[in-house]
């Protein structure tokens, strides 16, 4: 979560938004409608300094298809999250691919959103972790014109430490982009004020 007054405030702004039922219910999956909407009002956060932000504009297409959860006796509970978005033109690279910097930025925040949103599924606060690792392997490229199915699936978030495991298929191409293992946590400061 961000130091900057203004930007933490305008974060928990778009936290308290609320999304209507509506649009909730065309996301499929099996998670209760407030999970499906912290999943939104996440993605949201992470998309609000558009266009200022690297690819802001871009990154804002992304949809959520589908946010379920699974509760396990004594066990974690897993998030999974589905969110597609459409490869265009200001997202090439000078081969005409998709750029792996985009690559990395959307999973960045699709995976913090999934795993901010299973601790809020848990009881806890939903605060986004701070990003310590992202290890991104590249498999085939995507052009133009392609849609990417990002699926987010959550691994562990317990302690203040959370990991998640993201795929990126290209649809059109039904072949698999890149997949990531992410690890986070909440920040001192932040843990202290909860």
């Amino acid at each position: 979560m961000s130091s900057d007054p203004r930007r933490l405030s305008n974060m928990m702004r778009i936290l308290r938004i609320p999304i209507s039922d509506e649009y909730l219910e065309q996301i499929s999956g099996t998670a209760p409608l407030d999970v499906k909407a912290m999943t939104v009002k996440w993605l949201n956060v992470y998309h609000a300094p558009a266009p200022k932000c690297f690819a802001g504009m871009s990154a804002k297409r992304t949809i959520v298809k589908e946010v379920s959860l699974n509760r396990e006796q004594h066990a974690q509970s897993r998030l999974q999250l589905v969110s597609e978005i459409e490869v265009t033109e200001e997202l090439l690279d000078r081969h005409r691919n998709l750029a792996q910097a985009f690559i990395v930025t959307i999973i960045d925040e699709c995976v913090s959103s999934a795993v901010s949103t299973v601790d809020y599924a848990e009881g806890g606060p939903g605060i986004s972790p701070v990003s310590l690792s992202l290890n991104t392997t590249f498999h085939n490229p995507a052009t133009l014109g392609s849609t990417l199915r990002l699926i987010s699936t959550t691994i562990a978030a317990a302690g203040g430490i959370q990991s998640c495991g993201c795929e990126v298929w290209d649809l059109r191409e039904q072949r698999l982009v890149a997949n990531a293992v992410y690890s986070g946590m909440l920040s001192s400061a932040h843990r202290a004020r909860l």
